[in-house]
């Protein structure tokens, strides 16, 4: 039987330690340690049922969701998305206001979006300005904004990472610091819609603070390879296997599964999918029975 409950007080009001002699249960986290002296640790939740656990239904293999740390979440998903949105949605305007200063500067060419957007990777706009300009009169500044915040959103300048990129369009926008840090606080917290991820306070064997389990990165292995402690790993010659080190309340793992359940509820399949899928077990059943 999975008992769900844990051998030790240490943890917090998410989490506990459990005993290495407990079975493996739902809620559990992984934790797997870097092969290079300067690397991060990675960590997974399982999300196999602890009945299907028990009953063997996995084949002895066990289902996890990756978990990152929330600058990962950001840097991974949540800025290029951000900066993607950006793109789309003012490209168009971009375009069309250069491509009327164009116009009245006699040019016969048609400025198209792909065109605009290759311009901004290799071209300052002060240069680009420049090339397109003949009316005699300087480009609006509304214009030129949104010039350079394209430019920087595609990254055709250099930044030392993701989120640097992002704070520097955010800059260019005229968003302050404070205003940057509130919208980064309300997408950990699940702001914007329903979100895909669940943001944990912290881990145990982590430092650090907000882990964000990533619900639509899921994975599967097998049970043997992974260990119930770091001492167990480190007996069997496996220090960078995945281990055991702590798991989730019975109220937090719980809603876990609940918020991955509903998530992939609301995934409805083509009408046309529906139908070939019919047509195969048909056809398949047809010819197990067949031989054919």
């Amino acid at each position: 039987m999975v008992d769900g409950s844990t051998e030790s007080s240490d943890g917090n009001d998410y989490w506990s330690t459990v005993d290495e002699s407990k079975p493996y249960a739902q809620g559990d986290i992984l934790r797997g340690l870097p092969a290079d002296a300067g690397g991060e640790p990675s960590f997974g939740l399982i999300i196999t049922a602890d009945c299907d656990i028990v009953q063997g239904k996995a084949s002895d293999r066990l289902t996890y969701v990756e978990v990152v740390t929330s600058r990962a979440y950001l840097e991974r998903l949540w800025i290029p998305d951000q900066l993607q949105r950006y793109v789309k949605k003012q490209v168009r305007v971009a375009a069309e206001g250069l491509g009327a200063v164009m116009r009245r500067s006699d040019l016969d060419f048609t400025l198209t979006e792909e065109q605009l957007l290759s311009w901004l990777a290799t071209r300052q706009v002060d240069a680009i300005a420049k090339a397109v300009n003949r009316t005699g009169k300087p480009l609006d500044a509304k214009l030129i904004k949104n010039l350079n915040a394209l430019r920087c959103a595609i990254g055709a300048d250099v930044h030392d990472d993701q989120l640097s990129q992002w704070r520097a369009l955010r800059g260019i926008l005229g968003d302050d610091p404070e205003r940057q840090q509130s919208d980064i606080a309300t997408a950990l917290g699940g702001g914007g819609g329903f979100p895909d991820f669940f943001l944990l306070p912290d881990l145990p064997a982590a430092s650090g603070v907000g882990y964000v389990a990533l619900l639509r990165f899921i994975r599967t292995v097998d049970a043997d390879e992974i260990f119930s402690s770091e001492v167990d790993a480190r007996i069997h010659d496996r220090p960078t296997a995945l281990h055991r080190v702590g798991r989730l309340n019975d109220g937090i793992r719980f809603a876990v599964t609940q918020k991955l359940a509903f998530l992939f509820s609301r995934i409805g399949l083509p009408t046309h999918f529906e139908d070939a899928s019919r047509s195969a077990a048909a056809l398949a059943a047809e010819s197990i029975f067949t031989g054919a």
